[in-house]
């Protein structure tokens, strides 16, 4: 969902408190509820989740929330699971309910909602070869129609970002630093600052021609063409080009917002921290995220066993989609490019032949070109001397 302001949703859900039909006490309770979790460090995105949760639920029971029973609590228990919402949904509400009594029971679970459970089913694992890589990336770049799409690509894949985290973004999120290009990414643990090499070419490309892109404020990302050209792009809109952007590569795996972040996340599994995992991609320190996608990719467990057994492994390839550095300029360009885009320095042996080769087909057709007119004027010449002639020879007649 694109980024809201949730410090002013948590305002705003205090003062609707006050006008709802339920026990006088809980808007108390309400009130302090969101007094400890502003004291606990909790960002205004949980928050939000949490207090909107909190208030649909008194709204719903009019008994004081401190004063519950085991009946009390089975009752919002059997409402939630009555709803008609995602299990995930109603997952939520009960974590929810459980956090709150915790906070009212000075951090201890009571008996009164230790028997309901708040694990989800094991979900079904996603298969290997159903996570995105840079070849996906790699077509999907290649195939997007416009430098917005492929920058947002781009960015999608190197962070590995919530989309809502993306789609809040403003031309004053993207820094150029001494070290650098920056993005400045504000997620649910606050805002982070991330080194971006990958999608640098493609942001460049895409500033240039932003419309309004000496404006810090102005949305990173907006719309393009004839339909209102220059608004902020709908969230809806960027998740339509993912979906047909892969199908024009040919992308052949579920590609959505999440499957880039989850694929993103399995591939740095690889070479980052657990800290770090954390740091790069919005999770609170000691989150047990990064366990999941180290599990997933099976960080360093293939090498050192091959390392026992003497194997020795073919030197580490550098990432596919790096940008390649003109050697001229030294100004960077996208992965596949042929040429530099600033200087027109060619990459490769083959594009210099071909662009010599082209250089002198482009003289050889100017020169026969030349060649067509000068016979064309010494035709006219030629003709024009004859007419001369003719009419000399009339006059002396």
């Amino acid at each position: 969902m694109p980024m809201l302001d949730y410090d002013k949703k948590v305002k705003r859900h205090l003062e609707q408190i006050k006008n709802i039909e339920t026990h006088k006490n809980n808007k108390e309770l309400f009130k302090d509820f969101n007094r400890f979790l502003h004291a606990k460090n909790h960002s205004n995105a949980h928050i939000d989740k949490l207090l909107s949760e909190l208030k649909i639920m008194m709204k719903q029971f009019s008994f004081d929330f401190a004063e519950t029973t085991r009946e009390d609590m089975e009752e919002i228990v059997g409402w939630i699971n009555q709803r008609n919402v995602s299990d995930a949904t109603k997952r939520q509400y009960k974590i929810t309910l459980k956090k709150f009594y915790k906070w009212l029971n000075d951090g201890e679970y009571p008996k009164k909602v230790k028997w309901f459970e708040t694990t989800s089913q094991r979900k079904k694992e996603k298969l290997p070869e159903q996570l995105l890589e840079e070849e996906d990336i790699s077509k999907m770049l290649e195939a997007a129609n416009n430098p917005r799409d492929k920058a947002f690509t781009a960015l999608l894949w190197e962070t590995g970002a919530r989309i809502g985290e993306l789609h809040g973004m403003t031309v004053g999120s993207i820094e150029n630093t001494e070290n650098g290009m920056k993005a400045t990414i504000d997620g649910k643990t606050g805002p982070r600052r991330l080194t971006l090499i990958e999608s640098v070419p493609y942001i460049n490309t895409w500033l240039d021609s932003h419309s309004n892109n000496d404006n810090k404020q102005a949305p990173l990302w907006v719309n393009i063409g004839n339909t209102n050209p220059g608004e902020k792009s709908g969230y809806r809109t960027l998740y339509n080009m993912l979906k047909d952007t892969a199908e024009r590569a040919g992308v052949d795996k579920p590609v959505n917002p999440h499957q880039f972040r989850h694929s993103r996340a399995t591939y740095l599994a690889n070479e980052f921290t657990e800290a770090q995992m954390c740091e790069w991609f919005g999770w609170k320190q000691g989150s047990d995220m990064p366990a999941k996608y180290v599990h997933l990719s099976g960080r360093d467990i293939d090498q050192s066993y091959k390392q026992l057994h003497g194997v020795v492994e073919e030197e580490e390839k550098e990432s596919e989609l790096t940008p390649i550095e003109c050697p001229r300029c030294n100004n960077t360009n996208p992965h596949d490019a042929k040429l530099c885009s600033y200087c027109g320095q060619p990459f490769d042996h083959e594009t210099a032949i071909e662009i010599e080769e082209g250089e002198e087909k482009a003289r050889e057709k100017a020169s026969n070109e030349t060649i067509q007119e000068t016979l064309k004027e010494l035709q006219k010449t030629i003709q024009n001397q004859q007419e001369e002639i003719q009419e000399l020879k009339q006059n002396q007649s």
